[in-house]
């Protein structure tokens, strides 16, 4: 039986539903007359007969289904991946695409026809437009008459064209986040099953644990999730019996630009930690990793490394000056000083250099809250678009990006009128690990005076303190009275943003009533209802103990990140440089790495020569519109942070600089481990370098000015970091 779209909008309504749905409210919902839902009732009922599940008729009380779950599930599941489907040509290139790079052994042009309905003349144009894609990926797309199509190539770039093309057409949040819910279209739940979405909770659980266990410094928000997906990938190839070869490997490791400078060989310490990643992976998938699959994981493992550590903040000075224009010319638009927002400022370069990288790709990119914040908020969405569009003439940025871009201004505007008190939370999920680690990032960027304390299951949640945290946020529903916490999904759509601010605003004004009456403060309860034992818990010496830990370790940051900037200022010098021959950017950066100053700083000059000038391969660091540029990396040569200013005796044109010869140079150096404290020190030196009074001191090299603006910035930076502590 072929469904009409109004039975099946019927049946969707009365499968979502609980409880029993009245033909009035049925027919508001999909708006047509009671009469014509009336009429639509014998097809329903009939098609959800041939499922031994029966349509009630209730007089007076409504329509309701009765049967087995597997089989109210199964009729969901074609309703929502209809068998007639029509596909778009873009969606059937893509859904050919899926069925070439799952599949082992060649397919037949009649076979691929058949599956989408289309004649096999249509199939061949879709493979002709396919041909530079799939070349580009490195791949060989093979077509011969009795024989089939298929795609040939090593496995290492076909995990890659699959990760490009569950790129394109899925958005990596959704794909993680809603694991465990069913596509709308049928494409999408191609995608996900190449992706692995069946095993990528699992995958991420035991992932997130060995980050904790074996990775010095965390990954980034961008990095960690990339990796995620590479790792659900390759597991599903893997348990369909398609492996990575020991050559493939080999030559993998041997890459220069796979994810490591220079392509030496991966130290043991790294292959031993990708074994432990793997080992567990595959205990807990049942499944094995061959030992050239843990070499391939370790280079997923460094290439993520590489992208969460290897540069320093700013690293595009250009994108740099466009977002202080775009806050400016916001600012001018929408009557707010957005300049006092470091987090805004930071947000923005984060995500205007990700997609900037999308847009010059030809990327598709997906925004599912694109009408919601533009019926919500369309004025602000209006004067985003207008700053947008004067300061990048050149760039056509879509609506999509634009509606991102809007999600930034709209937190800045709330933190710039925030008025309640540091509130510390507790994040509980299912298991503690995944989707509160979404959560947990979006919380940071919405409510930066919001302290996390922990990112737990509930059973771990139930052992915290209740004086260590003010209230709970769940990504799941639990145990306890609905006024004790506060649901929301891991992405925080803005309506849920605003449900958390009125949510702390009465926390924070009861804990204060309940202050005033008892004369002495109480802590809030939270999880009494389902945590341990009262004599399970700390004493109350120690419970104190842990309510000031937050407070003390803010401090210690704070003393940390004055400490740090005092050193940098002081070892911050202005040197002459001089070289001799041909001038070349090798010699002068050889010249810098090897001066007495940095005598100190630098175990091996001529290794962070060579990371300085990979790094100037990607784009020259020239500060716009000045004589001036900014080498920069962090590097294991580089035993701490330092910062300097290089005159050159001569002019020097570097290649891609135009009319412009460079005349000095600053050169900035860092560990490769670095804190957090040291990051955010560099992070505002580097901000500085953009404004007016700075690049004129560092146009006249005068040294006493530099280190006295940079001083001024740090100050304003660690009031409003005491301020927020």
């Amino acid at each position: 039986m072929e469904l009409t779209h109004r039975v099946g909008q019927i049946l969707g309504l009365l499968l979502r539903s609980p409880y029993e749905s009245t033909v009035a409210e049925i027919a508001s919902s999909i708006r047509v007359s009671p009469r014509t839902v009336h009429r639509e009732l014998d097809a329903v009922e009939s098609y959800l007969h041939r499922y031994g599940i029966t349509l009630h008729r209730k007089a007076g009380s409504g329509l309701i289904v009765e049967g087995k779950p597997d089989e109210i599930e199964k009729v969901r599941s074609e309703l929502l991946v209809p068998a007639n489907v029509e596909f778009s040509a873009d969606e059937r290139q893509i859904y050919l695409l899926y069925r070439l790079l799952a599949s082992r052994e060649p397919v037949k042009l009649f076979t691929l026809a058949h599956e989408m309905k289309v004649t096999v003349p249509t199939i061949g144009a879709d493979l002709d437009d396919l041909t530079d894609w799939i070349g580009n990926q490195g791949l060989l797309l093979i077509r011969r008459r009795g024989y089939g199509v298929e795609i040939t190539g090593s496995e290492s770039l076909i995990r890659e064209a699959i990760r490009n093309l569950i790129q394109y057409r899925l958005d990596d949040l959704w794909l993680i986040a809603g694991a465990g819910q069913k596509p709308l279209h049928p494409v999408d739940a191609k995608m996900a099953e190449l992706a692995g979405v069946d095993c990528i909770t699992v995958i991420e659980e035991i992932l997130w644990k060995w980050e904790e266990m074996e990775q010095k410094e965390p990954f980034s928000e961008d990095a960690y999730t990339d990796l995620l997906i590479r790792l659900s990938i390759a597991a599903s190839r893997i348990r369909s019996g398609i492996e990575v070869s020991e050559a493939e490997a080999a030559r993998l490791a041997n890459l220069q630009g796979f994810g490591r400078a220079g392509g030496m060989p991966l130290p043991d310490t790294k292959l031993k930690a990708a074994d432990t990643l793997c080992r567990q992976l595959g205990e807990a998938l049942n499944t094995t990793y061959s030992s050239a699959e843990v070499k391939y994981a370790a280079e997923l493992l460094e290439r993520a490394s590489a992208h969460s550590s290897g540069m320093l903040p700013a690293d595009d000075l250009e994108l740099a000056g466009s977002v202080r224009s775009f806050i400016r010319k916001m600012g001018e638009l929408d009557a707010n000083d957005y300049t006092a927002d470091r987090s805004l400022r930071d947000g923005l370069f984060t995500h205007l250099k990700a997609a900037m990288e999308r847009i010059s790709a030809g990327q598709r990119i997906r925004n599912p809250l694109l009408e919601a914040i533009r019926k919500n908020y369309s004025v602000l969405f209006g004067r985003v678009r207008q700053a947008a569009d004067i300061v990048f003439p050149t760039i056509l940025i879509p609506d999509e990006e634009i509606a991102f871009l809007v999600m930034h201004f709209g937190a800045s505007r709330e933190r710039l009128g925030q008025v309640h008190p540091h509130v510390r939370a507790v994040i509980v999920c299912t298991s503690g690990i995944g989707t509160s680690k979404m959560l947990a990032a979006r919380l940071r960027k919405e409510f930066p005076q919001m302290h996390i304390v922990e990112q737990a299951s509930w059973y771990e949640a139930a052992r915290i303190p209740k004086t260590n945290y003010d209230l709970i946020i769940s990504t799941v529903d639990l145990s306890i009275p609905e006024e004790q916490y506060l649901k929301l999904s891991p992405l925080l759509t803005p309506a849920e943003a605003d449900k958390l601010r009125d949510y702390i605003r009465r926390r924070v004004m009861q804990k204060t009533l309940n202050e005033i009456r008892a004369d002495k403060p109480k802590p809030p309860k939270l999880l009494e209802d389902f945590g341990p034992p009262p004599g399970e818990l700390e004493s109350t010496a120690s419970c104190g103990e842990a309510d000031r830990r937050p407070e003390m370790e803010g401090l210690l940051s704070l003393s940390k990140t004055v400490q740090q900037s005092i050193e940098l200022l002081e070892a911050f010098r202005v040197l002459p440089l001089r070289i001799t021959g041909a001038p070349s950017l090798g010699k002068w950066l050889r010249a810098a790495c090897n001066h007495p100053e940095l005598g100190e700083v630098i175990s091996d000059p001529e290794a962070v020569v060579l990371q300085l000038l990979q790094r100037e391969q990607h784009g020259t660091q020239l500060i716009p519109g000045t004589e001036l540029a900014l080498f920069h990396t962090r590097s294991e040569m580089a035993k701490r942070p330092s910062l300097m200013l290089f005159e050159l005796d001569q002019p020097f044109k570097m290649d891609d600089s135009g009319p412009v010869e460079l005349s000095r140079f600053l050169l900035m150096l860092a560990p490769r481990q670095l804190t957090g404290e040291s990051l955010k020190v560099l992070s505002e030196i580097s901000a500085t370098l953009l404004d007016s009074d700075m690049i004129e001191a560092l146009a006249e090299g005068r040294e006493h000015r530099i280190r006295d603006l940079m001083s001024a910035h740090l100050r304003a930076y660690l009031k409003n970091k005491l301020e927020r502590e």
